[in-house]
């Protein structure tokens, strides 16, 4: 299927989950919700993060997410299960930006997003540069910069 999907959408592919649609995920409109889209991002950016090591059993984050974004392509009324995939867009000296594609088993996609992550010290409270090892880490993830639409 990855391969496929890559050659019908032009997706990196580097990491991706499967998620089930649930019940709850749908609204009065008969669709996913817009705020469940924000929850799979979440969900695909924690699987990332415990690859990389940056969530531990205790689920103490080195990291905060400083925004989020998403863009809405199509409504995802009749799947029972998407994809998400993610990768790292890009790494500067404290932060990092995750790009997300949402879609179908057949190459639908239904949105696309960004998060911004923050290297972070809970005891200081305060941003911390992004060590080398981590940096090389994400560097396993890097793909090209999704293009959002402008806006006024």
């Amino acid at each position: 299927m990855d391969s496929y999907l890559y050659a019908r959408v032009g997706l990196p592919l580097k990491f991706s989950i499967e998620l089930p649609v649930q019940f709850r995920d749908i609204d009065v409109m008969g669709h996913v919700n817009n705020a469940t889209y924000f929850q799979y991002m979440e969900t695909a950016r924690v699987e990332l993060a415990r690859r990389l090591g940056l969530v531990t059993n205790g689920f103490r984050p080195s990291f905060i997410v400083a925004s989020a974004r998403c863009e809405f392509k199509k409504p995802i009324r009749d799947e029972r299960r998407i994809t998400v995939s993610v990768w790292v867009s890009r790494i500067g000296d404290r932060s990092w930006d995750l790009d997300y594609s949402i879609h179908g088993p057949r190459g639908v996609q239904y949105a696309v997003g960004r998060t911004t992550q923050v290297a972070y010290d809970y005891s200081s409270r305060s941003a911390i540069r992004i060590s080398g090892k981590l940096r090389r880490e994400l560097g396993k993830y890097v793909e090209v910069s999704l293009k959002f639409r402008e806006t006024d």
